[in-house]
Formats: structure tokens, C-alpha cells, sequence
């Protein structure tokens, strides 16, 4: 390794317990309608996937993504950004949606992904698997009412977009 390069990180190596958790709340709940995803990897990645509904017609994959960082993330896949010039007006469309939302941020990947996202930060012994539950309640509310709006405006619906995986 050269004197330049800067090892990237490797994760802390610990058991990412939220997951733990988040699994031991949903049953207590009597929520059965996520599927456990253990990545192994050096964060210790645990997705909870599940499909959500959305406007009139639609159903969306939702995930919980928990690591043993101090993050955990609720991501829901709305579709894939449209190109050429229906793209400028849609990133002005979601950068609206952004400054009207303080928790739910609408963000394109690389691949033309369209996400809805929301972050919570907490250390373990502060981790509160009811807060993201109802999170997700206000998403799917939210969604209920802007998703037909949104599907419209994309290149393909979350629900149109077969193979996808997070």
C-alpha cells in the first residue's frame, strides 16, 4: 500500500442488535409482513423488506435497512426518472416535495432510481422500533396521496420496474 492511500472502512464489527430489535417488536405487534435479510457483511446489514400501497392502484418495496452504524434507514422505491426533458421538470418537481416535507426526502440514484427515504439516527440503547413503525404509517399516508402524482411524472412505476432489488 502506498503512503497515499487511505484504507476505506471495514465496519465496526459488531452485532448490529436494532435488527434484533426491530424483529422482537414486529413480533410482539403481530407484524409479520417483513422479510428478514441478513447481508453478512463487515456493517452487519439486516433488510426488512416489505411491499406497501400506494395511490389508487400501486404497491411499492419498502425496506427497513438497519447496520450497526448509528443509522437506520426506511427507503421506499417509487419507480425509475424519466429522461430527456420531462427530467428537468421532474427534479423540479421533487426538490418541491422536498422543501415541503421536513422528514421524507425524494432522491435519484445513479442507476435512475427513484427513492422516498427517511434516516433516523439513534445509538443502540435509544433504538425505537415503534418510531420507525409509525414512520412508516406517515409514508404510506403520504403516499396514498401523492403517489398517483409521482407515478405519473416517472419513466416507470415502483411497481412497473420487475427485478428490482435494493
Amino acid at each position: 500500500m502506498s503512503d497515499n492511500t487511505i484504507p476505506l472502512p471495514q465496519g465496526n464489527h459488531t452485532k448490529n442488535r436494532k435488527a434484533d430489535l426491530f424483529e422482537k417488536y414486529m413480533k410482539k405487534e403481530g407484524l409479520n409482513f417483513f422479510r428478514r435479510q441478513d447481508s453478512h457483511d463487515s456493517y452487519d446489514t439486516v433488510v426488512f423488506m416489505t411491499a406497501i400501497p400506494a395511490g389508487e392502484h400501486h404497491k411499492l418495496v419498502a425496506a427497513v435497512i438497519t447496520d450497526n452504524s448509528m443509522y437506520t434507514l426506511l427507503r421506499v422505491h417509487l419507480g425509475t426518472a424519466p429522461k430527456g426533458p420531462a427530467r428537468k421538470t421532474f427534479l423540479a418537481f421533487l426538490n418541491d416535495l422536498n422543501a415541503h416535507h421536513a422528514i421524507l426526502k425524494y432522491t435519484i440514484s445513479s442507476d435512475e432510481n427513484v427513492f422516498l427515504d427517511v434516516t433516523f439516527t439513534s445509538r443502540l440503547e435509544n433504538f425505537d422500533a415503534e418510531v420507525i413503525r409509525t414512520t412508516l404509517d406517515i409514508v404510506v399516508y403520504q403516499l396514498s396521496q401523492s403517489y398517483d402524482d409521482i407515478a405519473r411524472r416517472l419513466d416507470k412505476p415502483g411497481d412497473q420496474t420487475n427485478g428490482f432489488t435494493l
